[in-house]
Order: structure tokens, then C-alpha cells, then sequence
């Protein structure tokens, strides 16, 4: 099964609260990534297309009360059964391995996946990779190959460029409604001042 069928497929956004600076969101096509991506760096594309991605993520015990990137794995998996939500993690979301700490927090390692799907006749960058510098250590690599070998400085930084060079910045105002495909954009949010509320819901 493609991994899109298993993630929210609209993103509905209302803006409460606009930040008095900054705060903007940024949308992409997903698809424009992958093009830019094959013309930068190809060998990067056909590797990690045939080895997929990992990567690691923790989920608290309990909702972190504000904090929408903080939801529990309770939440997340719909249970409080331990066990149940490692069968639940493996089958819906392709991890890897699951570990429960003392504290009630789950970790696991999403992957391999490929970051790259077919939706609607068009190839979209499905996985956003992440923002390291050059000197970031390889062991601070969070992002690896399905093989375990790390992602190259030089891939990053072509994917960080083509994002900034073809994202368009909306700027809110209060009681703006927005929709996002999910499955074919990407988005990601501008720094800004506080106070900032953007109501955010997700759609299968």
C-alpha cells in the first residue's frame, strides 16, 4: 500500500491570530521537488529512491498541553495498550522498531521509506528532509539511508535551496481560511513574533 494512503489527506488552516512580524506559510508542490531534485542531484534521487529513508521520533506518554507536535502516541494510536500500539505503529506507519522508556514516552524509527510517491499521475516528494549545515557531525545525522549510511551535506542543501527558491510565503490575516492537498504540497511555517494563532485541522 503506498504510504499516502495512510496520512491525512487535507490540511484545513484558520488564522485567529496573525503574528504582528513574520509567521508567514510557506506552501510547495511537491512535485516541482522532485523535478529540481533530479536536475541537481540525480544520484542522490535514484539511491534514496532504491533505499528509502529512516529516521528516529519520540512520542510523550500524555499530550503536551499547547503544543501540536507534542500529541501523545496514546492519541496518536488511539490506544493506551502498549502493546497494541506497537502492532498499531508497525502495520499503519512502516517503522522499523519501537522501544517504551520508563517515563511511558514510545520511540521508534520510521522506514525505509521513500520519500518520493506517485499521486494522481505525478511523482511528488512525499518526506521533507531536514535543515543541517555543514557542520553538522554524521552522527548527528538524524536522516539516513534505508542502509543505515548518511544523507550527503551537498543533497541537503540542494532540497534546502530548491524549497526556498520556489515556496510561496502567505501571509495571514485574521479569519484567512486556507486548504492544502497534503499529498501533493508541503508546508512549513516562517519564524515570527508572538502572538500567533493558526488553527490547524487534519482530513482523511
Amino acid at each position: 500500500m503506498p504510504l499516502v494512503k495512510n496520512f491525512p489527506s487535507k490540511i484545513f488552516f484558520f488564522c485567529s491570530q496573525p503574528s504582528p512580524e513574520g509567521g508567514e506559510t510557506s506552501i510547495i508542490p511537491s512535485h516541482v521537488i522532485v523535478e529540481k531534485m533530479e536536475e541537481k542531484v540525480p544520484e542522490f534521487v535514484g539511491k534514496v529512491s532504491k533505499l528509502g529513508v529512516t529516521f528516529p521520533a519520540k512520542l510523550p506518554k500524555e499530550d503536551q498541553p499547547g503544543d501540536i507536535i507534542s500529541r501523545s502516541w496514546k492519541w496518536l494510536l488511539n490506544t493506551d495498550d502498549q502493546e497494541e500500539a506497537e502492532r498499531r505503529a508497525l502495520e499503519r506507519f512502516r517503522i522499523s522498531s519501537t522501544k517504551f522508556n520508563q517515563d511511558g514516552s514510545m520511540e521508534y524509527v520510521f522506514g525505509p521509506w521513500s520519500p518520493i510517491e506517485e499521486f494522481e499521475g505525478r511523482r511528488v516528494w512525499f518526506i521533507p528532509l531536514p535543515d543541517y549545515s555543514k557542520d553538522t557531525d554524521d552522527k548527528q545525522m538524524h536522516y539516513r539511508f534505508g542502509d543505515g549510511s548518511a544523507f550527503p551535506i551537498e543533497a541537503l542543501d540542494a532540497y534546502k535551496q530548491i524549497v526556498n527558491d520556489n515556496n510561496v510565503d502567505l501571509k495571514w490575516q485574521k479569519g484567512d481560511i486556507l486548504l492544502v492537498d497534503n499529498l501533493c504540497a508541503q508546508h512549513a511555517r516562517r519564524p515570527g513574533k508572538q502572538p500567533r494563532v493558526v488553527l490547524v485541522s487534519l482530513c482523511k
